[in-house]
């Protein structure tokens, strides 16, 4: 009996697809249980992708594990309970994917420490730049408040000028003008222009 070597390949590639799909379709599914809350289900589906380097997905289960702040709904932990060393885990892998989303937490927790992970604001600094590189405006806020106050880095009123503003006209960071303007008060007339240069400057560099 031959072999048909073309109706091979035709079925080995409507196999492909199919799997693709199905394995497409479980990330939706993975997704919309985590809006919906439902986490020990967004967990299971999720996990496979966050291990096979799906910057998103990981950062998804570092939400799921770690402590809730801005972005989570509630406390209702619904399957998935608290570990901050696998939240800490997770963020920094997406983090390293450059999900900027991630580079936020895990700079903004090593800024705090607290009881989640060590604290170390230079490592904090770090993932924040990452960040606001991207253009995350909250990255940016933090950022500014770094460098305007020396935490993690040496404090440079150029620097914490140039990010606050750029984050100032953003919903929600109505007091980053505020603070930009305090900081303008001990600045030479150069020391602005530059910063306001360096503002005109940027562009987001998205990963």
């Amino acid at each position: 009996m031959k072999f048909d070597l073309r109706a091979g390949i035709l079925a080995l590639g409507i196999l492909g697809a199919a799997s693709g799909a199905a394995w497409a379709d479980a990330y939706q599914d993975g997704i919309k249980a985590f809006h919906g809350e439902d986490y020990a289900k967004a967990l299971s589906l999720l996990l496979p992708y966050a291990k096979d380097g799906n910057g998103e997905a990981a950062y998804l289960i570092g939400e799921m594990y770690g402590p809730r702040s801005w972005g989570q709904k509630g406390e209702n932990r619904n399957g998935v309970e608290l570990d901050n060393k696998e939240a800490i885990f997770w963020w920094g892998e997406a983090a390293k994917l450059g999900n900027s989303d991630a580079q936020l937490k895990l700079g903004w927790w090593l800024m705090k420490g607290k009881d989640v992970v060590k604290q170390d604001q230079a490592a904090g600094m770090n993932w924040l730049l990452m960040a606001a590189n991207q253009g995350e405006p909250q990255a940016q806020y933090e950022v500014g408040l770094g460098y305007w106050k020396g935490r993690g880095v040496k404090a440079d009123p150029i620097a914490a000028y140039m990010w606050l503003d750029l984050c100032s006209a953003e919903p929600g960071f109505d007091n980053a003008a505020s603070y930009r303007d305090e900081i303008a008060k001990g600045m030479t007339p150069d020391q602005v222009k530059q910063a306001q240069l360096m503002v005109q400057a940027f562009t987001p560099r998205k990963k």
